[in-house]
């Protein structure tokens, strides 16, 4: 080794014995770690003691500087600090988020689901902690049999005893909307989470409580004996008006099926709502419409569906709002029903749910005109059902029969009824038969001839006639027109009557819905994927009776070339129109025609004699006739237009 080499290695040692001597010089002594070590243990502790005063009312309040200096800590001496100490800074940060996005009522947001209900007699109600609501009702009334009265098409053509139900959890809402301008948030009752507080058995109190136990906001549920509605009350306790301002009640729901079609629910489904002081209105039934609140006071809104409705009831009325409604599609649902209605600010507020069946007697007796959810028509052929249809079918109905013969009854008896309207159409049309051949022979006498003043002279010749022979062509309308009313009513009446639901009748196992005696497997527009045979038989019968009618017909009148072709086509149109309707409407038509044939065979056969009528038609050609002040006066206009023309 020389030299240099030496020295080298000389150097390194050096070099690495200096480095041990200076490293071990910075150490510190154990006793100094424990102590420090004992020192974050407390700190830890302190820290603890500080998060767990954050949930007391009077550390509400975050020091941002203390924040600042614990996460700048933590990004010093990150190694040191365990995972306690990190899970409850982020629930403090966590904790003042949800402050500032729901001020007070953030202690409500829980995550802690419970489910209730009430039950009497008549309906069950279930609730859900979460937002405080109704989530569903079952209408569990029962018939003499100790069955549930109202079930599902399903279930009763199934046999299955289930109770029916009007709407369920997950395709309804409820709750209010509100601005807390104390703390600046806007808020709405089903982000929160209430609480079940002690009450009577017929009674359910919910709670959401904000971080001070004496602010809170109170909804009231009570299910009395007997009723088919539930007592809905909203208490704003201890909250002063800055708190809940701009308050309104949000409702909605997809109304689920319970008949045999869906699409056929539809035609009947609707809102309808009432303003104190008139009488009940309603959105167009099967379309997509919305309305809102622009002048007096809404005391009832009523999500209607073909034989049950929910409807929100408020004495006091409400004084804005906006309510609307769509059609769904598919066989589970009908329409989606929305409402939001503003409420008082700061005042207790008291309402009704009515949730049961479109029982005209059940509604009538809370008095504020919620019979008129049944939709018997508007104007004269409400008035008809209200008068006649509903009074006959009440008083058969009393009378324990199958609701088969109650149809046949108030059909025979509405007949007899516009008896003598019939009488006097039949009496003309026959008068009109008599004279078909001499209108016939003015007809033939200006054949081709299409001049105006030659055709004013043709009209004038006939209108000669019919004076002379005391006819009147319009006699036989009138009784028409008066009888179009009863019969337009009465498709009304029996498609909303609760009465024929689930009432069997031949071989129509559901009187409110249509017969099937054959199912297509495929479906024909208009028409449908069935036949129905009640439908068949009526519009058999209305051919049989306009071919009978028509040869009574002076189908030659001056403006009616074709009423015959249009009399024959309307069976049919009415065959395919009629098929997925109630069998009890198309049964109660079918009815009707036969008697009609039956009545007209009797007039003619016993009460009208033709040679008679002819004779007597002659005996008025004799007579001198003097014109009326209208004739005379229509033939004064006629010759002035035709001197203006020469």
């Amino acid at each position: 080794m020389d030299r240099n080499t030496l020295t080298g290695i000389l150097l390194i040692g050096a070099i690495f014995i200096a480095f041990l001597i200076m490293n071990n010089e910075q150490q510190k002594p154990a006793g100094s770690s424990d102590k420090k070590e004992e020192s974050q243990i407390a700190d830890a502790s302190n820290e603890k003691d500080s998060l767990n005063n954050l949930a007391t009312p009077d550390s509400l309040s975050l020091d941002s500087s203390f924040v600042s200096s614990i996460s700048n800590e933590e990004k010093l001496d990150e190694p040191v600090m365990d995972d306690s100490v990190a899970l409850l800074m982020k629930q403090k940060i966590e904790q003042e988020q949800k402050m500032d996005q729901y001020g007070v009522f953030y202690t409500a947001l829980e995550e802690d689901t419970s489910h209730y209900q009430l039950e009497n007699d008549k309906i069950r109600v279930h609730f859900s902690s979460k937002g405080g609501r109704i989530t569903e009702v079952h209408l569990v009334e029962k018939n003499n049999n100790g069955e549930y009265k109202y079930t599902t098409h399903a279930n009763y053509v199934s046999g299955k005893n289930i109770p029916l139900k009007l709407f369920e959890e997950e395709s309804s809402g409820q709750s209010i909307s509100f601005t807390n301008e104390a703390d600046d948030v806007d808020l709405n009752t089903n982000d929160f989470y209430f609480k079940k507080e002690d009450s009577p058995e017929n009674m359910l109190i919910l709670s959401m409580i904000s971080a001070d136990d004496s602010k809170k906001i109170q909804f009231i549920y009570e299910l009395k004996k007997g009723n088919y509605h539930v007592d809905y009350s909203i208490k704003y306790e201890g909250l002063s008006s800055n708190y809940v301002k701009d308050v309104e009640l949000n409702w909605f729901m997809k109304g689920l099926s319970t008949e045999k079609l869906a699409s056929d629910e539809r035609m009947i489904c609707t809102i309808m709502y009432r303003l104190l002081g008139e009488g009940r209105d309603y959105l167009w039934e099967n379309r997509d419409e919305s309305g809102e609140i622009e002048a007096g006071k809404m005391n009832w809104i009523a999500y209607k569906q073909k034989f049950f409705s929910s409807v929100l009831i408020y004495d006091q009325g409400f004084t804005a709002g906006n309510y609307s409604q769509k059609q769904l599609t598919g066989d589970k649902y009908t329409i989606l029903y929305n409402s939001n209605m503003s409420l008082p600010e700061n005042n207790d507020v008291k309402m009704k749910f009515f949730f049961g069946p479109n029982d005209a007697d059940l509604l009538a007796s809370y008095e504020n005109e919620m019979e008129g959810i049944i939709n018997l028509g508007w104007g004269i052929f409400r008035w008809v059902n209200q008068i006649l249809i509903e009074p006959i079918f009440n008083l058969l109905k009393s009378s324990g029969l199958s609701f088969g013969l109650i149809i046949l009854l108030v059909t025979l008896l509405v007949k007899l009824i516009i008896l003598p309207l019939t009488y006097k159409n039949y009496k003309s049309t026959a008068k009109m038969k008599v004279l078909k051949p001499e209108i016939e022979k003015i007809n033939k006498k200006y054949e081709g001839k299409t001049d105006r003043d030659v055709m004013m002279k043709k009209q004038q010749e006939t209108m000669g006639l019919y004076r002379q022979t005391g006819v009147n062509p319009m006699a036989g309308c009138i009784p028409m027109l008066i009888q179009m009313p009863i019969l337009l009513a009465v498709f009304k009446f029996f498609p909303s009557s609760i009465d024929l639901r689930h009432q069997s009748f031949l071989w129509a196992e559901d009187l409110s819905s249509y017969d099937s005696i054959l199912d297509l497997g495929f479906s024909i527009p208009a028409y449908g994927d069935h036949v129905s045979l009640f439908t068949l038989l009526m519009a058999a019968s209305t051919f049989a009776y306009t071919m009978m009618n028509s040869s009574q017909m002076n189908t030659s009148q001056p403006g009616m070339p074709n009423m015959k072709v249009i009399m024959y086509i309307f069976p049919f149109i009415m065959m395919i129109f009629l098929n997925s309707f109630s069998s009890g409407l198309t049964y109660y038509y079918f009815c009707g025609n036969m008697m009609n044939l039956g009545i007209m065979w009797g007039i003619k056969k016993y009460m009208i004699d033709e040679n008679k009528i002819r004779l007597q038609i002659e005996e008025n050609k004799k007579k001198p006739k003097k014109k009326s002040k209208f004739q005379q006066r229509m033939e004064d206009m006629a010759k002035q237009q035709q001197k203006k023309r020469k």
